[in-house]
């Protein structure tokens, strides 16, 4: 009875103390992101996100559900994922506006729930090679390597990337359902979040072939010995066949649902798939050494099999796969052969489809996973064999954690402040990815967005060398060549734009607005046309049009003396003023404008941009925020706020 009570003790003891520290654990990683979560919209958030009308109204939550249109602006970039969609929309409702604060909350509320799940799974894992007290403590340092590890900071910050986390996620929480309630496998109930979860991505699919591996090392030998073989598949089958016909169906749908516009991007399919292992080989060194991490590396793709680090991350891929399978079929090893696995087949559908980038940061969200179990179970294996650590032994290892885990800490904390703003990020990606035409156009982006149009040509020029069939490029350097009076070969570079990417609304949209600026609103109206029948909910064209429409309503261009000009015509006037960089005119029209209507949130937004160009910031936030008062779903107002935001919590 006394020893019952002094095991109970005990247990409670371990209990507190796994609690206290895995609270610890958790402060700590709101502290290492304690700098994230201002941390603006980047890459792909512009055409999922910021341009996209869809997701500012809770009412198109079932239009996800049945149109895959709503996921993005960009037609290319339309691809069914109504979960992700419906997150954003209640991130937007829960801001009242394009905040990046909550689609941040929301995204690290899911990563939190990841890890402590994935503590859980590694725990029942290495709990297969023997109950030990020293599997808690393996669990909680493995998945809280995993919660601060720099690597992972790319996905997180990225907020469109929520995919990457969500599906996670769903894999992990199926392992944890089948291992946690063992009821559930009757029924199959475990394989339901995986299944969800491929509505957030695709690839949380690959859930039914890591789990037919873990059912062959795992659970094999625990079932009956059955005297025939044919009983063995039998039971094999029973297990993992639903599994593969439930994400099998469910990604069948998602590829049903898929507009016929959306394009993975790559060029040369041959050209990728040779380029892999040698990707899968940096893959793995990051995780181990996560130096250089680039948000848009400039690998290229390689041309041939002559190239010889095709042959090194090929031979490095046959040993790691030997690696595998040897510590797979030995007992003491299996934890770390089934984690070697994961990271292999988690890397297969990037691997295996050819997609825009040869290599990119958070695809190695879901396939770290393995990396962190695989270490997990060598660590519990070396304890085995090494058997009694006196006190000494378990000082050096709490300390050498520790420091560890700060250190991983502290590098992800530098890594958030990459990920501050644009300016920021693609300058870190200049610096770590010099060859890459996109990370060269995008910092050139923030250089124009300053007014340093010279500059910005020179770093889009550089681009063009290395990626001289972008469109998005041209349009960009179009906008400033346009801006530094350079007319004709702005419109050769839009025209180039178009001709190159026909499909994309923004070759349209730009090209627009620098005919607004000229004042030719009847042909910028045809292009705007266009652009919305590529994508109706583009509220970057939609703003355009009510620009385009507002000057062509009829009416004398500025109020003639002895008439009561009305206030649509003073915005005109305004808005012209603003296109003619006539700023402080364009301020006094959208002025007389709101003495005839006061509540004229166009007019206040007129006056925002119009103190942005002159970098009166503060003024610029005070008539954002009124127009944002008067109309509180108000796009462009949102937008020129933020940036006015920006500009002055910027040094």
């Amino acid at each position: 009875m006394i020893g019952k009570f002094i095991a109970s003790a005990n247990t409670a003891g371990i209990s507190r103390r796994i609690l206290i520290i895995s609270l610890t654990l958790l402060i700590g990683m709101i502290g290492v992101y304690s700098n994230y979560f201002h941390n603006d919209f980047h890459f792909d958030d512009s055409h999922a996100i910021v341009n996209n009308a869809f997701i500012r109204d809770l009412r198109n939550i079932p239009r996800f559900f049945r149109d895959a249109t709503t996921f993005s602006s960009l037609p290319a970039n339309q691809s069914y994922r109504p979960i992700v969609s419906t997150t954003l929309a209640v991130d937007y409702w829960l801001g009242g506006k394009l905040d990046p604060f909550w689609f941040h909350v929301s995204g690290f509320v899911c990563f939190t729930t990841l890890v402590l799940l994935l503590g859980l799974v590694i725990h029942r894992l290495l709990e297969t090679g023997g109950t030990s007290a020293r599997n808690v403590w393996l669990a909680i340092v493995a998945a809280s390597w995993f919660g601060l590890h720099p690597a992972n900071a790319d996905t997180v910050n990225y907020i469109i990337a929520c995919s990457d986390v969500f599906s996670t996620l769903a894999v992990i929480g199926s392992f944890a359902v089948y291992q946690m309630f063992p009821g559930s496998r009757r029924t199959y109930v475990y394989v339901l979040p995986a299944a969800i979860g491929v509505l957030t991505k695709p690839i949380a699919a690959m859930f039914a072939p890591l789990f037919a591996v873990y059912w062959l090392i795992f659970d094999g030998d625990t079932k009956p010995d059955f005297p025939r073989r044919s009983q063995r598949v039998i039971c094999y089958l029973r297990a993992v066949v639903p599994a593969f016909v439930l994400c099998g169906a469910m990604s069948l749908f998602v590829q049903h649902m898929t507009p016929k516009t959306w394009v993975a991007g790559a060029t040369n399919a041959r050209q990728y798939l040779i380029t892999q292992p040698y990707v899968v080989m940096l893959y793995f060194k990051t995780f181990f050494w996560p130096r250089g991490l680039s948000a848009d590396y400039d690998l290229a793709p390689f041309h041939t099999t002559n190239d010889p680090r095709f042959w090194v991350g090929f031979g490095f891929l046959v040993v790691l796969m030997l690696c595998a399978v040897m510590a797979a079929v030995c007992r003491r090893t299996r934890v770390t052969g089934f984690g070697l696995l994961w990271f292999l087949m988690a890397l297969l559908p990037t691997s295996l489809w050819p997609l825009a980038e040869v290599m990119n940061s958070h695809r190695t969200f879901f396939p770290y996973v393995g990396l962190i179990i695989a270490v997990a179970g060598l660590a519990a294996s070396l304890l085995r064999l090494r058997g009694h650590v006196g006190f000494w032994g378990k000082a050096v290892a709490i300390g050498g954690i520790t420091v560890f885990l700060c250190a991983n800490g502290y590098a992800t904390y530098q890594r958030n402040k990459v990920w501050k703003n644009e300016e920021s990020l693609w300058l870190d990606v200049t610096i770590k990815s010099p060859g890459n035409g996109r990370g060269l156009m995008n910092y050139g982006n923030t250089l124009m967005a300053k007014g340093d149009f010279k500059q910005a040509l020179d770093y889009f020029y550089q681009a063009q060398r290395l990626t001289p069939r972008y469109s998005t490029l041209f349009i960009n350097i179009a906008i400033a060549e346009g801006a530094i009076n350079q007319p004709v070969k702005a419109e050769q570079d839009f025209k180039q734009a178009l001709r190159l990417a026909p499909d994309n609304p923004n070759s349209y949209s730009y090209y627009a607005r620098w005919l607004l600026s000229r004042s030719q609103a009847s042909e910028a109206v045809g292009l705007l046309r266009k652009a919305l029948e590529l994508s109706p909910g583009d509220l970057f064209a939609l703003g355009l049009m009510n620009s385009a429409q507002a000057l062509l309503t009829p009416g004398p261009s500025a109020p003639l003396a002895g008439t009561v000009a009305s206030p649509e015509t003073y915005l005109s006037l305004s808005l012209k003023y603003y296109n003619e960089k006539r700023y402080g005119e364009a301020i006094a029209a959208a002025e007389q404008a709101l003495k005839l209507r006061p509540s004229y949130a166009a007019a206040y937004n007129n006056i925002c941009a119009a103190y942005n160009q002159l970098g009166q910031y503060e003024k610029a936030m005070a008539a954002g925020e009124q127009a944002l008062y008067y109309q509180s779903d108000f796009p462009l107002a949102s937008n020129n706020l933020q940036y006015a935001r920006q500009r002055i919590r910027v040094p």
